[in-house]
């Protein structure tokens, strides 16, 4: 080894390369159907102001508290503007290359501290470090907008680490730094409150051999405050996501059956870190919950004998490999479902777990790195030779893994359809599909998707509201009222749902619910868009007189009428509703405007025409 392999500048420069190479063809990815549209709907970011940012660090009871990743989607609205999309891109590859090289002087620091062969311990952790920039099932959290939060996430764990690692082992000083980036991380996500947890596996690893005399006090004196604070906040974490909707049934219908869906969903994140080819933005997973079956009882051995290997390399004094055991499965905890959650595998929660499994090759490359030949017919430096090669191709078929997943999140279209093709029972990429054929105009295929959205997760409201919405735009009405009345008990403020709960009333004909849905949604503040407002208010106008209430119904008509004149056809249908109601002059005020918005031609011929009896007939009035 030389003193420029060993150099950290060099590393840092190839990982820097590396990473914009990977990702330059995220730059021209446009912004998905995913989560990213709330990114462009929240006033809070589109401009820097002292109220947005109060805005944005301000806790919500209904929503986890992430100040960090809001604040850094403001900083892309106010530098990009109307090039907001690529510059997020931009940031996502940035922070995502910060994360990249603090995990480097991580790895070097730890492995340091535990490995005698420093040669040895330069190649493993540079090793480990590149296979891990270029990994493929890091991809969705750097080209979808909306993870932003991972990468945010594993600067703040990764320099944690670093800092609490030199407080142990150079001055206590840096636990300040330590304490103050998990406290940045829990504020980039709060499923960062487990990193205490790593700290305290690193701790009892470092003890083990370094054997050091009075190490239980100090710990108590370090750990005691830090769970007198994360503690709560897990509590606070869960009980939000449960009032929100976020934590679903148990799988199996009990806690001890829902044990065995986590055991499974453990090990299946093994496969998708170490064996994966085809990556996607969700995975359908048949979970076994059943005791009397065979199959779980396979998991929870497979998970048994991976803790019983930690175990026994701790005490074999094989510190780093028991400590990478457990970084998988503390990072993996809470999104392993032992509160059920939405998605059952996603790539973007492997992206700290999946360090251990570029810390494991890094090691046997690094071993056969340093293995020499002291006799026969191979050169002594054979097993160096093979080590590189393995180490390019390895390095080469991830990354262009990586540069293929990339091209997948171009937009929402080609996505959601790979997604589908990989795993045609995902719920979230049958739903997205389904909401673009809607929009699209392809109910029917919108209607099939929205379906084995359903079969997939029963619970899916989204799914529940698009298949709603694909039966109204088809003239199913009373399937579509009764499919938005149960996405709505299941997620009572998806306003959406209720929106098109009322538009299915009014295209039935049943004005009295229409009203009612209507006036809910108004009395709440709740009207879309500027011309659904006008649309609504029309709508209430109409039910309003349909049901015996004339005098609201002129007051909600008057507040239809400035925004009709934005839309010859919707002034037309106006004026034709007044004429119904038997105010001819206000049906004559209104077809007198719309004359005035028709080109010469027969339809401004006709409107005359009909202009012309309406004022015959307030002239007989008036007489």
């Amino acid at each position: 080894m030389t003193e420029r392999t060993r150099s950290p500048l060099a590393v840092a420069v190839l990982l820097g390369i590396m990473v914009v190479a990977l990702f330059y063809n995220t730059l021209d990815n446009k912004a998905t159907n995913w989560d990213d549209p709330a990114l462009f709907s929240r006033s809070a970011y589109t401009a820097f102001t002292l109220e947005h940012v109060r805005e944005l660090l301000v806790i919500k009871s209904a929503a986890t508290y992430q100040p960090l990743r809001d604040l850094s989607y403001l900083l892309d609205f106010t530098l990009w503007k109307d090039r907001v999309v690529f510059g997020m891109h931009i940031q996502n590859m940035v922070l995502y290359l910060i994360m990249v090289l603090l995990c480097y002087a991580f790895l070097r620091r730890l492995l340091g501290a535990f490995h005698d062969n420093e040669d040895e311990c330069y190649i493993w952790a540079a090793t480990a470090s590149v296979l891990y920039a270029v990994h493929p099932v890091h991809v969705e959290s750097v080209a979808w907008l909306f993870a932003r939060k991972e990468p945010l996430l594993g600067i703040f764990t990764f320099l944690s680490l670093w800092a609490f690692l030199k407080a142990r082992l150079v001055s206590w000083k840096y636990y300040i730094l330590s304490v103050a980036a998990l406290i940045l991380a829990v504020l980039s996500k709060p499923t960062a409150l487990v990193l205490p947890a790593v700290m305290f596996v690193l701790d009892i690893a470092l003890h083990a051999r370094l054997q050091e005399p009075g190490f239980w006090k100090r710990r108590l004196l370090l750990y005691a405050p830090m769970l007198a604070l994360v503690i709560p906040m897990m509590v606070r974490l869960v009980g939000m996501m449960t009032e929100v909707g976020g934590v679903k049934p148990y799988h199996g219908g009990s806690f001890w059956t829902n044990l065995l869906a986590v055991s499974q969903i453990l090990v299946s994140y093994i496969k998708l870190i170490g064996f994966t080819v085809n990556y996607a933005a969700d995975y359908s997973l048949e979970l076994y919950t059943d005791p009397r079956m065979w199959q779980p009882w396979v998991f929870v051995a497979l998970n048994l004998a991976l803790v019983a290997g930690a175990l026994w390399a701790f005490v074999k004094r094989h510190y780093v490999f028991a400590f990478f055991v457990c970084w998988y499965y503390v990072f993996l905890l809470p999104v392993s479902h032992l509160f059920p959650i939405a998605q059952v595998l996603a790539d973007r929660y492997a992206l700290l777990p999946s360090l251990s499994w570029c810390v494991l090759l890094a090691y046997l490359l690094a071993r056969l790195w340093h293995a020499r030949v002291k006799a026969g017919v191979l050169t002594p430096f054979f097993f160096t030779a093979l080590a590189v090669g393995l180490f390019c191709f390895i390095t080469l078929f991830y990354a262009y893994m990586t540069f293929r997943q990339n091209d997948v999140w171009q937009d929402s279209l080609r996505l959601w359809t790979h997604t589908v093709a990989i795993t045609p029972n995902s719920s979230p990429g049958n739903v997205n599909l389904a909401s673009i054929y809607i929009k699209q105009g392809r109910f029917e295929e919108a209607q099939k998707h929205s379906i084995t959205a359903i079969k997939a997760l029963p619970y899916d409201y989204l799914a529940i509201s698009n298949l709603a919405l694909s039966q109204a735009m088809r003239g199913q009405y009373d399937n579509a009222i009764n499919n938005y009345t149960t996405a709505l008990r299941l997620k009572p403020d998806l306003h959406q749902a209720r929106m098109g709960l009322a538009y299915a009333y009014w295209e039935k004909g049943d004005f009295r619910h229409a009203y009612e849905v209507y006036e809910q949604l108004l009395s709440k503040g709740i009207t879309g868009s500027e011309s659904h407002r006008d649309m609504m208010y029309y709508r209430l106008g109409v039910a309003a007189w349909k049901t015996g209430r004339p005098g609201q119904a002129r007051d909600y008509l008057l507040k239809a009428e400035p925004g009709m004149y934005r839309d010859k056809f919707k002034l037309s249908e106006l004026a034709g509703f007044y004429t119904t109601m038997g105010d001819y002059r206000k049906a004559y005020e209104l077809y007198s405007a719309l004359s005035g918005m028709l080109d010469e031609g027969d339809a401004r011929d006709k409107l005359n025409l009909l202009l012309g009896a309406l004022r015959k007939k307030l002239e007989r009035d008036a007489r």
